[in-house]
């Protein structure tokens, strides 16, 4: 089976699939997508200490299921409690 390319059917799939294995403990929803980058909103009782970029880097194995792409974090700020905003660059 050959993978698609990135589009918004792939990254609403990518957030679902996400969201149904790492919720509650992490929430991902969708802020922007064009240009080249990718923004989501992480919110959960996820732990900050250990394994913080694990989460934010499951969406990126999520999201390479189902699109050969290159993708990395670009940023991450914290927005509120336990609500972080992840900017990734897609390559």
């Amino acid at each position: 089976m050959s993978k698609s390319k990135l589009d918004m059917k792939n990254v609403t799939e990518a957030i679902a699939l996400y969201n149904r294995f790492r919720s509650p403990e992490a929430t991902a929803k969708l802020l922007h997508f064009g240009g080249g980058e990718l923004t989501l909103q992480f919110e959960g009782s996820f732990c900050t200490t250990c394994g913080f970029y694990d989460y934010l880097e499951d969406f990126i194995f999520e999201l390479r299921q189902l699109v050969d792409i290159n993708i990395r974090i670009k940023s991450v700020e914290e927005k509120a409690f336990q609500t972080f905003v992840v900017r990734y660059a897609v390559e």
